[in-house]
């Protein structure tokens, strides 16, 4: 299969690019073309499912890898049909440039025809998938059954939810904001956004024992248990920036 992580990437900055420029008819194209094919889809869902994923037994783990291998090794399914798409998006895209994903490229090297010469990299491939599968991911379950872990552009818009990270009301200054959080790699979200909650949770209690006001204790309340509640996310991470302006 074609590199589909770094296929996923770029389609990514590209969208996001289309939406900064406002050019509606590019990213009406590709839209249209991404919700047509299903096959397309469900490789994109599940690359992002697999940033999240955790296997505590690492036996589990071995085998959980060597299942996607095999998987990803067979020409079942729709899978030329798949290589047909990723090809042609893969053309339309030569041009956008993006950050490195080890995940994405792990994912893609178990994707490689099986040759002498790339059996090295695809042990090392199997090897950073299970470290990746085996490390518990720091993610607080979000009460808030509209947001999607790891929003972003492409997940919002497949969950016709485009609105909810993109508005006609942001300024070129918060798309800016946006387009860099989107380019920020999975692992380094998470800490930045951990980092962030604590901030404003710290910030807002001793706000609230400041506070001889009751209606705007019960605000500040209301904002640290929001926060707590957030899970890492690019959308939650814009929000959380947001709020932490606001409070400065």
């Amino acid at each position: 299969m074609n590199k589909f992580g770094t296929i996923k990437n770029k389609l990514l900055t590209k969208l996001t690019e289309s939406y900064a420029n406002e050019n509606k008819a590019e990213i009406k194209n590709i839209l249209t073309t991404i919700k047509e094919n299903k096959s397309f889809k469900e490789m994109y869902l599940f690359y992002e499912e697999i940033e999240n994923k955790y296997i505590e037994d690492k036996e589990i783990a071995k085998l959980y890898v060597e299942g996607l291998s095999t998987y990803f090794g067979e020409p079942i399914g729709n899978w030329n049909e798949l290589n047909m798409f990723c090809e042609s998006l893969k053309s339309k895209l030569s041009d956008i440039k993006t950050q490195p994903n080890e995940l994405y490229e792990s994912l893609d090297v178990l994707s490689e025809k099986n040759l002498l010469s790339n059996i090295e990299k695809k042990v090392k491939a199997k090897k950073k998938l299970v470290e990746h599968l085996t490390t518990k991911k720091e993610i607080k379950e979000s009460k808030d059954s509209t947001l999607v872990p790891n929003e972003t552009l492409l997940n919002a818009v497949l969950a016709n939810n485009f609105n909810v990270l993109y508005s006609n009301t942001l300024s070129e200054s918060q798309k800016e904001e946006l387009k860099n959080i989107l380019s920020i790699p999975y692992e380094d979200l998470i800490i930045k956004s951990n980092e962030l909650s604590e901030s404003i949770i710290n910030q807002v209690s001793t706000l609230i024992s400041e506070s001889n006001d009751a209606d705007l204790s019960n605000k500040l309340k209301a904002v640290k248990d929001e926060v707590s509640q957030m899970h890492p996310s690019r959308y939650n991470y814009y929000r959380l920036n947001e709020l932490k302006n606001g409070l400065d």
